[in-house]
């Protein structure tokens, strides 16, 4: 087993380039829901942009499977613009500031809270499958749209240069 081939520094780049522009893309969308009052309307937003970010992956996916791209581009659009845009930190993160918004106090054997925190917890589970469900039906979408097919013949990396 040898040491992995350098993807190219043009490659590198695009990736990092691609990675910043998809986080202001995802912040520019998720950033305008409002934060206080209900917190449907962000989960709502952050949904959209993931299902969003799923489609064009398989789009991407779809048209580079038919046409032959530069490396640089796909992994630019794929791994650096939607990688960031379609980011599970954004979930992680909400997650993880919940203990800051009050809702370690709903951990009380028996209490109200306690059940509110369940029912919480079952809520986040059931957005979870469903997010995982509605992407995966959206990728497809996208690549049907972008008329996926087996890469390119002749090409073994799979239809880009």
């Amino acid at each position: 087993m040898g040491r992995p081939r350098h993807p190219g520094w043009a490659v590198v780049g695009a990736v990092a380039a691609g990675g910043a522009l998809g986080t202001l893309l995802r912040w520019l969308l998720v950033a305008p829901a409002p934060e206080a009052g209900s917190p449907l309307a962000g989960w709502i937003s952050l949904g959209l942009v993931n299902l969003s970010g799923s489609f064009l992956l398989g789009l991407l996916a779809g048209v580079s499977s038919r046409r032959t791209l530069p490396r640089w581009l796909v992994a630019g659009l794929g791994v650096g613009v939607l990688g960031a845009y379609t980011s599970l930190s954004a979930v992680v993160l909400a997650a993880s500031v919940a203990p800051a918004f009050g809702v370690t106090g709903f951990i009380q054997t028996g209490s109200p809270g306690g059940i509110a925190l369940v029912a919480g917890l079952a809520g986040t589970l059931l957005a979870l499958a469903a997010g995982a469900t509605l992407g995966t039906a959206c990728a497809a979408a996208g690549l049907r749209l972008g008329g996926w097919s087996s890469p390119v013949k002749g090409n073994a990396s799979g239809g880009h240069r």
